[in-house]
């Protein structure tokens, strides 16, 4: 005999379904949370200051200096995204509701890893989108200056035919990415006998519903290389990172102290961070050599740069 569908029915249906896909949703903060400024969001878009032309304290001698942020701020728009599935009347009939189940988790999954998607997809884009200053976000000549507060250029890029890999200072209340919410994912869901698609195509309809988006934030705090992961060229990264100045010429203190590695790097930037000899070249795997970088950078595996 067919399960008779009615509210009650249909209601316990759709709290299973909850909590199948909340308990996936929940379950741990996305990897990017940790490289990235979590930021919420009160409308379509919010505008963020650069802090890059921020000059350090001076003597106080006179009147006050005051520093107009609002000349370099950047701005992400939020994007709207929805995944939807089709519960049929018949598998409610038929008792097979279950089914749906771990179609429901899998959509929590999804929803719970989806910032990591933003944010790999941003990151990779870096060679070719602009960030605030004009330039590619990860380029070879982003405005700078030098000792003496004289403009010249400097990279957070080197280009390659190998696994792209990036080393991160992380220790800024403002990241190298931010990852802005609006409306975290939800359920809006057409459960409703009478519904008109139910009429229509004898089905329910189940889905979710979210606004956010990824953006750039200071260039100065990320190096992208596409050259070799080896010892040498993470401390050429990090040299260069150092090098970076405030207007007035001193030092912005930039100090990377993340590497974040698609899985084909990451057995290789863990024996980094651990390990007091490496083999630094792949050629001669046999050939340890005393690992300079040993405890400098947290690795972060991000598998979605795969």
């Amino acid at each position: 005999m067919p399960t008779i569908i009615t509210p009650p029915v249909l209601g316990a249906i759709n709290n299973g379904l909850n909590l199948a896909y909340n308990t996936q949703l929940y379950r741990a903060d996305p990897v990017c949370h940790q490289f990235c400024y979590a930021a919420p969001s009160g409308g379509a878009s919010e505008v963020y200051p650069s802090l890059d032309t921020m000059r350090g304290p001076r003597e106080w001698l006179g009147a006050r200096i005051v520093q107009q942020l609002g000349a370099h701020q950047f701005s992400i728009t939020n994007r709207k995204f929805e995944q939807t599935i089709e519960v049929k009347r018949d598998d409610i009939e038929d008792d097979k509701v279950g089914l749906y189940t771990p179609i429901a988790a899998e959509m929590g999954r999804s929803g719970n890893e989806f910032p990591d998607l933003l944010v790999s997809a941003l990151m990779k884009a870096g060679i070719t989108t602009a960030g605030y200053d004009g330039q590619n976000f990860f380029d070879t000549a982003h405005p700078n200056y030098d000792a003496a507060g004289v403009a010249i250029t400097l990279g957070n890029y080197t280009a390659g035919a190998n696994a792209g890999w990036f080393l991160l200072d992380n220790s800024r209340a403002l990241k190298p990415f931010i990852i802005q919410t609006r409306s975290p994912f939800n359920l809006v869901t057409r459960f409703n006998l009478n519904d008109p698609h139910v009429f229509d195509n004898d089905a329910f309809l189940w889905g979710t519903r979210g606004r956010m988006a990824a953006g750039f934030g200071l260039w100065q705090l990320a190096y992208y290389s596409k050259a070799a992961f080896t010892v040498a060229n993470v401390e050429a990264a990090r040299t260069a990172m150092s090098l970076i100045r405030r207007p007035d010429g001193t030092p912005m203190g930039i100090s990377p102290d993340t590497v974040v590695v698609p899985t084909s790097l990451s057995t290789q930037a863990m024996s980094y961070f651990a390990n007091g000899l490496i083999a630094n070249d792949p050629a001669t795997p046999t050939v340890l050599v005393e690992n300079r970088i040993k405890g400098m950078f947290k690795p972060i595996e991000y598998k979605w740069l795969n």
